[in-house]
Parts: structure tokens; sequence; C-alpha cells
């Protein structure tokens, strides 16, 4: 286990060849070692930005004491570099255009029958675009309050805190990989996915 979470030790942070469509799970654990949300996908291949999954509606989104149905359809972004998670949501109906989880720890998981699972930190802060509400930082106090709790190290919310506002910046910009022509090239694979 790391010094800091329920996350193995040394996962690589980029797995080794994904066959399109196997079935990745995205586990989050919070910075004390208790499981976060957890929500099934589809792998849909990678770029220079990172990997690219597919998550269904419908999907069982879960975390101790709560669980929903996924509403609409959207796209997980596991990033090659930097201390984050995309979710881009694929349909008009969803709120939420932009879902950024600031986290760290972000490691790979060789499963049975091929299929992985992709554990990460969750850091509390998010950069949200909001089709209503426009693009902010949600959750500052409980990373605030986390910060002390599970005594996040200073150096890991200076780096944190500096990542949130460049994230806010990209997202607010609408730059790439956020951007709709972007994320347009990857829902165009879904329809290829054995399970579509």
């Amino acid at each position: 286990m790391s010094a800091f979470s329920g996350v193995q030790a040394g996962l690589p942070r980029s797995p080794q060849a994904i066959d399109f469509g196997a079935l990745i799970v995205a586990r989050a654990w919070k910075f004390d070692g208790n499981p976060h949300w957890v929500v099934p996908g589809f792998y849909l291949g990678h770029d220079e930005y990172g990997h690219w999954l597919h998550q269904p509606a419908g999907s069982l989104v879960a975390r101790p004491g709560t669980a929903h149905l996924a509403a609409t359809n959207a796209l997980c972004l596991i990033p090659h570099r930097g201390d984050w998670v995309a979710t881009m949501y694929a349909e008009a109906g969803e709120d939420f255009d932009v879902y950024v989880d600031l986290s760290a720890n972000i490691g790979w998981l060789q499963m049975k029958r091929g299929s992985w699972e992709v554990n990460s930190i969750d850091l509390d802060l998010d950069v949200i675009r909001s089709r209503s509400q426009g693009t902010f930082l949600d959750d500052e106090d409980e990373f605030a309050e986390h910060s002390l709790s599970m005594g996040y190290p200073q150096k890991l919310q200076a780096s944190i805190r500096e990542t949130s506002e460049e994230l806010l910046e990209s997202v607010a910009q609408n730059a790439a990989p956020f951007n709709h022509s972007h994320r347009e090239l990857w829902l165009a694979k879904v329809a290829d996915l054995p399970t579509a």
C-alpha cells in the first residue's frame, strides 16, 4: 500500500497495451485510504492527452453509502501526466459539460480476462464547466477541511492548488482536450464498441 492511500504502491502511470473495448474500472480513493467512487467504462484508445474511456448511460456509479445509474453517456480521460482525471459529458441533458477531479497517485492495474483498473486518490477540488453556471472551482471547503483532518502534506496542497488554477484556465478557454471538437473524435469511436 502507498503511504497515504488504499491504492497499491508502484502502479504504473501508463498501462501496457489495452484492447479496444476492454472493461476499465475507474476506482477513486480518499487520502485516508477509504474507498470513494467506482465507475466502469470501456477502452477507446489513447492520444497525446491520455487514455480515453466510454462510460455509458445506465452504468452503475457507486461509492460506500450511495449509488446511482449514470443518466447520460460520458467520456473519461486519464491523462499521461498531471494530477487529475476528467469526465466529459456527451449530452446536453446533463448540466455538467466538463468535470475534472483533482487527483494524485494515478496508476493502472491489470485484472483478469483483459480488463483493467485505474486507481487514483481524489483530492476534493473539482474544476467544473456547467451549462448553467459557467466554469468554476468546487469543493474548496472540503479541500481545506481534509487538508487538516487527513494531513495532506504542504507540498501536495501547493501542487494541487497550482494544477487546479491551470485547469481552470484551460477549461474556461475551451482548450483541447476539453473542447467539444476533440471530444467528438472519441465519441465517434463509441459506435464500434462491441458493447454498443
